[in-house]
């Protein structure tokens, strides 16, 4: 009997001691309406991603194994958020697809601060979308708007109840990062806004900008308008890399990231600029290494091999992502199998995109010395479906050649997301049997393209 009963408060003890471990995963769902369906992509500068299909219903469920308590960013079609999310939590949400800022709400654990966050969202949508009203004003009276803007958000903020106490101090220097950001924006919106192209913000206005430093690891890591401030100045010491030394883009980026104080900023922007640098690559392999060689994050280090090793099934002789039924400009609807028997040169673009109309002259050249060829030319636009009378018009205008399509889901489709497009435009050459030549060919305006065309005897 006393065996029996040793036994028993054995038991109990051990199964009250895994009672009161501590959850590490976060269940977050969800009610999404006016929408089909896709993918809401969740992701931190930490490390973490993750996909989460959401039914055509709008209904998503899932559990998220975060590697730490934070602010994770949440993006579905074209509306974003940034909620807290902590080890333990049940997070829920509503939203309308179409009116993401507007109607997103928060219940489950840690709402005051969630719904926070949702409120702050919509008003940095709403001084954006009123840029007119906002920006368009003299010096003294845009200063005395956005002070107001961040009085109210600590107003919010000071009466929210039980939030740890880093995370008000944390909010308290974001919301300021705001207020700082709108200023940096405001010498260009301004410019443009007004017609005046020569306006020069005065040596007071800049004064706190000039003394701002970009070197706070924890501050990077939560705010994002520090981020986008940070992203500047790099961006600024990259072109005068450029300008003074004549280096080229990468290395002008290497040299500017290299200098940064903070190791978990210069980890932060290296991550950042990694899948599109290593998608877009013409070495993968070399562009890894310098990545690998740079990088001390071991989540982002990876991160990164995996991402190397998703994009082998793009090199060369790896038969090609397929599209099936875009509909084609000249009518009827075109798959990528109809297109076998010559090589096929691909350009994902769209009317919006800058440095995709800046080849198109360069493209017409090169359709116009192929013609007849053993090489078919074909354009697919990434335009959204409510845009298709301006893809059509862009086409006449322009007089494009060659097969035009526009996909049926602008960027949702299964062909972009295997071929990893992450900017465009973006150039595909697949020979006669539909396999790889190049994933990232060159663009027509370069003298690559003509050189491996020759190579190919095409």
């Amino acid at each position: 009997m006393k065996k029996h009963l040793i036994f028993g408060l054995t038991l109990l003890v051990l199964w009250a001691c895994k009672q009161e471990e501590p959850a590490n995963y976060v269940i977050i769902s969800g009610n999404i309406s006016n929408t089909n369906g896709g993918e809401l992509k969740i992701s931190s500068l930490n490390g973490f991603a993750k996909t989460i299909n959401v039914m055509d219903t709008g209904i998503f469920n899932d559990t998220l194994y975060i590697p730490e308590n934070g602010l994770y960013k949440i993006r579905f079609e074209r509306g974003g958020i940034a909620p807290y999310l902590a080890k333990g939590n049940e997070i829920h949400f509503n939203v309308d697809a179409k009116k993401f800022n507007e109607t997103l709400k928060f219940s489950g654990d840690n709402i005051e601060l969630n719904n926070y966050y949702a409120y702050k969202a919509n008003k940095e949508f709403d001084f954006m979308m009123n840029r007119e009203a906002n920006y368009n004003v003299e010096e003294t009276a845009f200063e005395a708007k956005i002070v107001d803007f961040q009085n109210d958000l600590e107003s919010n903020l000071k009466a929210l109840k039980n939030i740890p106490e880093d995370i008000i101090e944390k909010e308290v220097r974001a919301i300021n990062y705001g207020r700082l950001a709108k200023k940096v924006n405001y010498k260009q919106m301004y410019g443009y806004l007004s017609g005046n192209r020569e306006f020069k913000t005065s040596e007071n206005f800049n004064k706190e900008l000039t003394e701002l430093s970009f070197d706070n690891g924890e501050d990077y890591l939560y705010s994002s308008d520090y981020q986008g401030m940070v992203g500047k100045d790099i961006q600024r010491k990259i072109y005068e890399f450029y300008q003074k030394d004549s280096l080229p883009y990468y290395e002008a980026q290497s040299k500017a990231l290299s200098e940064l104080k903070s190791e978990i900023i210069r980890n932060g922007e290296l991550y950042k600029n990694m899948p599109m640098k290593l998608s877009m690559s013409k070495d993968k392999e070399k562009d890894l290494n310098e990545f690998l060689k740079t990088s001390t994050n071991e989540t982002h280090i990876a991160r990164a091999k995996e991402l190397f090793e998703s994009l082998k099934v793009l090199d060369a002789g790896q038969p090609s992502p397929k599209f099936e039924n875009y509909e084609n400009y000249a009518g009827g609807t075109t798959s990528l199998d109809d297109l076998k028997g010559k090589y096929v040169y691909i350009d994902v673009w769209a009317t919006w995109c800058g440095p995709c109309k800046a080849e198109i002259p360069f493209l017409k050249k090169i359709e116009e010395t192929y013609h007849g060829k053993n090489i078919q030319f074909v354009s697919i636009s990434t335009d959204k479906q409510k845009d298709k009378d301006k893809w059509k018009k862009m086409i006449a205008d322009e007089k494009l050649g060659g097969i035009q399509l526009i996909t049926d889901n602008d960027f949702n489709t299964d062909f972009i997301s295997e071929y990893k497009i992450m900017g465009i435009p973006q150039f595909i050459l697949l020979d006669p049997e539909g396999k790889i030549v190049k994933a990232n060919a060159p663009r027509p305006s370069e003298k690559e393209l003509v050189e491996l065309f020759d190579q190919l005897s095409i």
